[in-house]
């Protein structure tokens, strides 16, 4: 008999231990779940910062690096003197400080051809393709670019003597543009440019 009661309360332990969750264990497990989901909200938030992040580096680089190009090619082309190629403070045709990120004026009456200078059109767009892949259709998607800024900053470079090298200059392009997170960048490339070809 009385091991028929010892067997009877090791029965009804076993059966009240694995009785299944209790209300803390439930609370605790809804507790982790949210921490987790959580967690990868972040993390999905942060990428697709991270991304666009990418693109608008992206844009800065080719956009500074576009600028420079233009400078060689106008010099080269005698398009323009190698004495226009300096600030306005310095009697050239560059505007001084940051500046919106305007297209050159194209047109060989009236234009430079080049970014940076008075005669600017209007402010640049970036047209992606649309939903079809197909660039130039009516689906195409158009950002202007008007958070962007552009400096091209025309310095002496000084010889061993301490006179300004009349052949040689030295030109920095600043693009700089702020992020989605409200942080301001910068991207700057430099070069040298010589009187000649």
């Amino acid at each position: 008999m009385e091991m028929k009661q010892q067997r009877r309360e090791r029965k009804g332990n076993r059966t009240r231990s694995t009785a299944g969750f209790g209300l803390i264990e439930a609370m605790f497990a809804v507790l982790i779940l949210v921490v987790g989901l959580t967690a990868l909200l972040a993390l999905f938030t942060q990428s697709i910062a991270t991304a666009q992040l990418a693109q608008q580096d992206m844009i800065a680089r080719q956009k500074a690096r576009e600028a420079l190009e233009s400078i060689y090619t106008a010099r080269n082309t005698s398009q323009v003197t190698f004495d226009m190629l300096q600030n306005l403070s310095a009697g050239g045709i560059f505007l001084e400080g940051e500046q919106p990120l305007r297209t050159p004026n194209p047109s060989e009456q009236s234009g430079d051809g080049l970014v940076g200078t008075a005669d600017d059109g209007p402010i640049e767009v970036l047209r992606e393709s649309g939903e079809d892949g197909v660039l130039g259709t009516d689906d195409d998607e158009i950002r202007v670019l008007s958070e962007f800024t552009r400096e091209i900053l025309f310095s002496e470079i000084v010889m061993v003597d301490g006179n300004p090298n009349p052949d040689l200059r030295q030109v920095e392009v600043f693009i700089r543009y702020s992020t989605a997170m409200g942080l301001r960048r910068t991207f700057r490339i430099e070069s040298r440019i010589s009187r000649f070809r």
